[in-house]
């Protein structure tokens, strides 16, 4: 399989983490992508321009970070990270869904701030960093994220990406003090083996 990709997206370090999760690793080809220059063989797999992008053993794209996710999730060894049963999907899908809204609001900013200026004050920038904040504090509340010894699921692991994501881009924002509690698990996540080999450049 191809994984088309670049070291600075949230949405395909996810993926990696997924991949490194399930065991995958061995059978991706890593293609580094800068999407903006839209490279045409790169057009005709994705018409978005968009990374990740995966190619499977089969020749079919999926163009989608979320949709990678979930057909690594099928096809890799191990246990599911996104379950089968009524309440862990639940609750795996809430956290999912916080986690990819936090990397969403996060890489707005940034792509905003990279054609627009460092300083810019637009009102897209200012709605998704209180976006930001309000999804901080409410992380800090939240009472289903994988305690210590718990493995991570699909949401935590989503989660864990979009604060990895803040840290690398937005180091504006000063998080951790006044969550001690989400700063603690950050970290806990952040040693996993899946995210360390996935830190963004």
């Amino acid at each position: 399989m191809k994984l088309y990709l670049n070291k600075a997206s949230p949405y395909a370090r996810l993926v990696q983490v997924v991949a490194h999760e399930k065991g995958l690793n061995d059978r991706l080809d890593l293609v580094w992508t800068d999407p903006w220059k839209a490279p045409s063989e790169f057009l005709a797999i994705n018409p978005y321009s968009k990374v990740p992008t995966l190619v499977t053993d089969d020749g079919e794209a999926i163009v989608d970070s979320g949709c990678i996710c979930d057909y690594f999730d099928h096809i890799g060894g191990g246990r599911r990270l996104m379950m089968d049963g009524s309440s862990g999907r639940l609750r795996a899908l809430r956290k999912y869904g916080l986690g990819r809204g936090l990397i969403d609001v996060s890489f707005g900013v940034v792509i905003e701030r990279r054609f627009l200026g460092q300083d810019t004050k637009s009102v897209l920038v200012e709605r998704w960093l209180a976006a930001v904040h309000r999804a901080l504090e409410a992380l800090e509340r939240e009472k289903a994220l994988a305690r210590a010894g718990e493995l991570p699921d699909m949401g935590d692991l989503a989660i864990a990406v979009g604060l990895g994501y803040i840290e690398f881009r937005l180091t504006e924002i000063n998080w951790r003090p006044p969550l001690p509690q989400l700063s603690m698990w950050y970290d806990r996540l952040a040693a996993r083996a899946s995210m360390r080999a996935s830190a963004p450049e």
